[in-house]
């Protein structure tokens, strides 16, 4: 059943790659296509990644790492896009979006976590392990970026924000439960 997982994980990858660069090179404005289609990915993919570390079914030990994989590759691309197209590679005006405005603030803290929650996937930097247990939050945070994205929040901003808000419950009510159970 794993093999076929991640059979499936990856052609959803594929997938996903194709829809973008369809989208891409089909639309008049690619950066704001970049975007939208990164991000999205993004959260699908940890969204997914948090859904198999929630709910730890048999034998489902390495989707969150290999979901996890490709949320990260999505942020990346996603950040790289922001830093190149929109800031110019200007790491000045970088830190000036990250400070004074709350969207660059929420997305740069998310990336921030996601990317260190990466990292601590390979056994060099075994020793930030903890930040793994950000992970949820750093759902939030990246939701909620989404959330502040468009002008009007509709309901896709609002179903993946309130979708994290769940996932950020469940996964503290189990942790809360096991605790409790212990002593």
């Amino acid at each position: 059943m794993r093999k076929y997982f991640n059979f499936i994980a990856f052609i959803a990858f594929l997938a996903s790659l194709i829809y973008s660069f369809y989208n891409i090179f089909r639309a008049f404005d690619f950066v704001k296509e970049i975007y939208f289609n990164t991000g999205i990915f993004a959260l699908i993919f940890f969204n997914l990644s948090l859904f198999f570390s929630l709910f730890k079914f048999k034998s489902t030990k390495n989707y969150p790492k290999f979901l996890g994989f490709f949320a990260t590759f999505w942020s990346i691309i996603h950040f790289l896009n922001y830093f190149i197209f929109d800031r110019n590679a200007q790491i000045y005006r970088l830190f000036n979006d990250i400070l004074y405005h709350f969207l660059e603030t929420t997305g740069f803290v998310a990336f921030i976590i996601i990317c260190l929650m990466f990292l601590s996937s390979f056994n060099f930097f075994k020793k930030i392990y903890k930040i793994r247990k950000l992970g949820y939050l750093c759902l939030i945070i990246a939701s909620y970026h989404y959330f502040l994205s468009p002008k009007i929040p509709m309901f896709w901003e609002w179903s993946a924000l309130i979708l994290s808000m769940i996932y950020f419950i469940l996964h503290y009510i189990k942790n809360l439960r096991s605790c409790f159970c212990q002593n």
